[in-house]
């Protein structure tokens, strides 16, 4: 295992040296990495909280649901695509930050609470309302991101010699963007 790791490391490094443009086939590799890291973060916090109306637990809820936002911001600022999906990848990084940002907005307004408030239902605060937008423009354009990797199938030029080997990727990728389908 160990050499496995060293030999990946080298290969990434020998790459960022050589100042090559990662494959789409690695790059969406580690994005699918990152965004089934998330998800499946956000969805064990969404079991564990249940239908608890504790303040206490709420408040851990929301810090931790911004921490794996965050984590997956960072990630996807590290992330080096393609030139042929760079725009995707910026509206992404754009829209998972402002994403972030609503559900961080949301979670210092519950951190501001009083013990022993009445919560009620925080999605449909204002913040609760404008962090569920953020959401539902996030997940269009994760099942975007999905449709246009997953068009990038080109098996068919795979006997075909004089086509570049880049221009022969087969991309397909499974993001899991809407939590029934995960």
């Amino acid at each position: 295992m160990r050499r496995l790791v060293a030999a990946t490391l080298m290969a990434s490094l020998a790459l960022s040296a050589c100042g090559g443009e990662p494959s789409l086939t690695d790059y969406a590799g580690e994005l699918e990495s990152a965004v089934a890291e998330m998800n499946g973060r956000l969805d064990e916090l969404d079991a564990e909280l249940s239908d608890s109306r504790q303040i206490q637990a709420i408040r851990q809820y929301a810090r931790e649901r911004v921490a794996a936002r965050y984590t997956f911001v960072t990630i996807l600022e590290g992330l080096e695509p393609p030139s042929e999906v760079s725009e995707l990848h910026a509206a992404a990084e754009e829209i998972i930050g402002r994403l972030a940002d609503a559900e961080a907005a949301l979670a210092e307004y519950v951190e501001e609470l009083e013990p022993g408030a009445d919560v009620g239902d925080l999605w449909a605060t204002p913040l609760g309302v404008a962090a569920r937008a953020a959401d539902e423009e996030s997940i269009a354009l994760c099942l975007a991101a999905q449709s246009e990797l997953d068009t990038t199938e080109r098996s068919e030029l795979a006997g075909v010699p004089w086509i570049p080997p880049e221009l022969k990727e087969v991309v397909a990728v499974a993001f899991g963007c809407i939590a029934e389908e995960r």
